[in-house]
């Protein structure tokens, strides 16, 4: 399996119907993640809604792909462009300064995202994440409420 699994947020799974009568051998968590796979869920979604840890999580697909039950497709996922990106260094070094493209790094690492492709539907966790670094709550509401506006302009 994939080492970077968690950091390709194009990378989905869907169940394969295997032919022929060869057994499989399949544990609760096997079961519980092969019922919730979907082809329109990603990792991240899947992972919170079987409720495991991540090892466990990792261990439990790489199972299923060993077994041939699952297969990875790559789906196209709308990521942040540049323009927002740029609102968002800027938004954020207006309210803690110059230190601000770093901890925007740092927040899409912790957050396992790809810097250069983070996806449209993570932008509001990245955005509570780079909120919490701001000391005062005003301008900390003051950033949420503007760029929460600014990502709503792009989903229009």
């Amino acid at each position: 399996m994939d080492s970077n699994w968690a950091n390709r947020p194009d990378v989905y799974y869907r169940k394969v119907f295997r032919k022929g009568n060869e057994q499989v051998s399949l544990d609760a968590d096997m079961i519980r993640l092969l019922i919730a796979i979907e082809e329109t869920k990603s990792l991240f979604q899947l992972a919170e809604e079987v409720d495991m840890e991540n090892a466990a999580f990792k261990n439990t697909l790489s199972r299923l792909l060993d077994q041939g039950l699952i297969e990875p497709i790559q789906k196209d996922i709308p990521v942040l462009d540049e323009i927002f990106m740029e609102s968002l260094r800027i938004s954020l070094s207006r309210a803690i300064g110059p230190i601000a493209e770093i901890l925007i790094e740092d927040a899409a690492e912790d957050l396992q995202l790809t810097f250069s492709a983070i996806p449209i539907h993570q932008a509001a966790d990245l955005i509570t994440h780079l909120s919490m670094e701001i000391p005062d709550e005003d301008t900390r509401i003051q950033f949420k409420k503007f760029m929460i506006a600014i990502l709503n302009q792009k989903r229009s």
